[in-house]
């Protein structure tokens, strides 16, 4: 079984909450910088944020299970 300590696993959350910011402040800026409509670009911030928290929630689970 995979033996990990919570402070870990925030500190994994947390790295996964700033890379999620990160792409959908660059979503953001890139459909301002075509010219889209400021709620255009709210929307591609959001599925951008939402698409990558979930991936990362997804793969953070799995390397869980993998060790059990």
């Amino acid at each position: 079984m995979l033996s990990i300590s919570i402070s870990v696993l925030f500190l994994t959350i947390a790295i996964a909450v700033v890379l999620a910011l990160i792409v959908a402040g660059a979503a953001v800026a890139l459909a301002r910088w075509d010219n889209r409509s400021a709620a255009g670009a709210i929307i591609m911030g959001s599925v951008a944020f939402a698409g990558t928290l979930t991936l990362a929630f997804l793969l953070l689970s799995l390397v869980i299970g993998a060790g059990t």
